[in-house]
C-alpha cells in the first residue's frame, strides 16, 4: 500500500531536480524572466520582466533608450542566480539616471524572435546594429555570467548605436551569489552608461508634400512630416520627392533640444530654404541672366564707336584738304602745300582704318549682345543705330578721293 505513496513523491522531486538543467541548456533564465516564478521579490516593480520604461507615453522622452538584453549563464550555478543577476544590473542602469528602458525582456524577445538568442551572444558592433535598429535602442547591453580561469566572471557588452561602437567591461567574483560581486558589476554598468549617454534631440520636419521622404544621414526618419528623436549633433537633413526638386538643409542639434525646420516643396526649382547659390542662379534666370554693365561686349561696343568717331573726324578733315586742293588764282599751281597734301593722305588712310575697325568691333559687339540678351533692351536698340551710321562712315570715307 505504501508504494503508490512513493512514485508520486519521487515524480515530485525529479521534476524540481530536472528545472535547472532545462534553464541552462535553453541559455539560462536570461531569455526568458517576465513567466520566472521562481524569483522573490519584495516588489513587482523590482521584477525585471515588468515594464520599466518611464513616460506616460503621450510626450516625446529625450532620455537615451536603453535595452538590456539580457543574461547568458551557461553553467547551472549561474543560471539558478541569473534573476538576481538580472535585476541588480537593471538597478545599477537606472542609478545612473541617464538611460530609460525602452523594454522588457519578453518584449524584447517577441520583437527580434529568432534573432534573439544570437543577438543576447553577441560581442561586436557588426552583429549588435541591427538588433539595435530593430528595437530603436541608442544604448544596449548583452551580458554573460561563465566561470573563466580568473574565477566567476560577468562580462558586459554595451553598444553606443551613435557611434557604432560595443564597449566590453567584466568583473570577476567568488561565486554568482556573492552580493559584493553582484553590486560591483551593477555599478561599473551604470558608471559605463553615464560615460555613453548622450539626451536626444527633437527634430520636427513640416512639409508640404505627403509623399516626400525625409532623411537624417542615411536614417529614413519617415514620409511626410515627422517628429523623430535623433543624437546630437551637426546633421544634414535631406527631404525628397518625386518631381520635385530635392531639400537639404545642414542642422546642428543640441542634447535634449527641440529643433523644427519648414519645406514648402516645388515642382521646378528649389524650394526657397533651399541653398544660397541655387536660389541665386534662379533669381539670376528669372531677371534675364547678367547685368548689361558686367558684360565686356558693351564695353568693347564703345570703344568700337569711339574709334569710328576719331576717324569720322579725320576724314572730315581730309576732306577739308581735298576741297582745297584746286588752282583757284589760275597759276597753275594748287593752293596746298605738299606738306599739307602728304599729312592729309595720311589721316585719310589712318582714318579709314579706324572706321573699318571700329565698326567692325562694334558689330561684333553688337551681335554679342543680341546672341546674349542684356536684362535692359535699351542698349540693344540704340547700338543698330549706330552701326548704321559707322556704314555712311565708310562709304564717304571710301568713295573719296584719297
Amino acid at each position: 500500500m505504501r508504494i503508490p505513496a512513493v512514485l508520486p513523491v519521487a515524480m515530485l522531486a525529479l521534476v524540481l531536480l530536472a528545472r535547472p538543467s532545462w534553464a541552462q541548456e535553453q541559455g539560462g533564465l536570461g531569455l526568458d524572466l517576465s513567466s520566472d516564478t521562481s524569483s522573490q521579490t519584495s516588489s513587482p516593480q523590482e521584477s525585471v520582466g515588468l515594464d520599466l520604461r518611464e513616460g506616460d507615453g503621450n510626450t516625446v522622452s529625450l532620455t537615451p533608450r536603453y535595452i538590456l538584453l539580457g543574461l547568458e549563464t551557461p553553467e547551472r550555478a549561474g543560471a539558478q542566480q541569473a534573476t538576481v543577476w538580472l535585476r541588480e544590473l537593471a538597478r545599477g542602469a537606472v542609478s545612473s539616471g541617464m538611460v530609460a528602458f525602452g523594454g522588457n525582456l519578453r518584449e524584447v524577445r517577441e520583437r527580434l524572435e529568432s534573432g534573439y538568442d544570437a543577438a543576447l551572444r553577441c560581442t561586436q558592433a557588426a552583429c549588435m546594429s541591427g538588433p539595435a535598429e530593430a528595437l530603436d535602442a541608442d544604448l544596449m547591453t548583452a551580458a554573460r555570467l561563465s566561470l573563466e580561469d580568473a574565477g566567476w566572471t560577468l562580462r558586459t557588452w554595451t553598444y553606443d548605436r551613435d557611434k557604432n561602437v560595443v564597449h566590453e567591461d567584466a568583473v570577476t567574483g567568488r561565486n554568482p551569489k556573492d552580493a559584493a560581486f553582484q553590486k560591483e558589476a551593477a555599478t561599473k554598468l551604470g558608471n559605463r552608461l553615464m560615460g555613453l549617454a548622450r539626451p536626444r534631440a527633437l527634430l520636427k520636419v513640416t512639409v508640404n508634400v505627403p509623399t516626400a521622404v525625409v532623411k537624417v544621414g542615411e536614417r529614413i526618419l519617415g514620409v511626410g512630416s515627422v517628429e523623430a528623436r535623433v543624437a546630437p549633433g551637426t546633421v544634414q537633413v535631406e527631404v525628397s520627392a518625386e518631381e520635385y526638386a530635392t531639400f537639404t538643409k545642414t542642422v546642428a542639434l543640441k542634447p535634449g533640444g527641440r529643433e523644427e525646420v519648414v519645406v514648402r516643396m516645388e515642382i521646378s526649382g528649389p524650394a526657397p530654404e533651399g541653398p544660397e547659390e541655387a536660389v541665386a542662379r534662379a533669381m539670376s534666370a528669372r531677371e534675364g541672366g547678367t547685368p548689361i554693365y558686367k558684360r565686356p561686349a558693351l564695353y568693347t561696343a564703345l570703344v568700337g564707336l569711339a574709334a569710328v568717331g576719331v576717324g569720322l573726324v579725320m576724314g572730315k578733315g581730309a576732306k577739308d584738304v581735298e576741297k582745297r586742293a584746286t588752282d583757284a588764282d589760275g597759276d597753275g599751281m594748287m593752293d596746298i602745300t605738299r606738306k599739307e597734301r602728304l599729312d592729309a593722305q595720311s589721316k585719310a588712310n589712318l582714318a579709314t582704318a579706324l572706321l573699318i575697325g571700329g565698326g567692325v568691333a562694334t558689330a561684333g559687339s553688337v551681335t554679342w549682345l543680341l546672341v546674349v540678351p542684356a536684362r535692359s533692351e535699351a542698349p540693344a536698340s540704340a547700338n543698330p543705330a549706330s552701326s548704321g551710321a559707322s556704314s555712311t562712315a565708310l562709304h564717304v570715307v571710301v568713295g573719296g578721293s584719297f
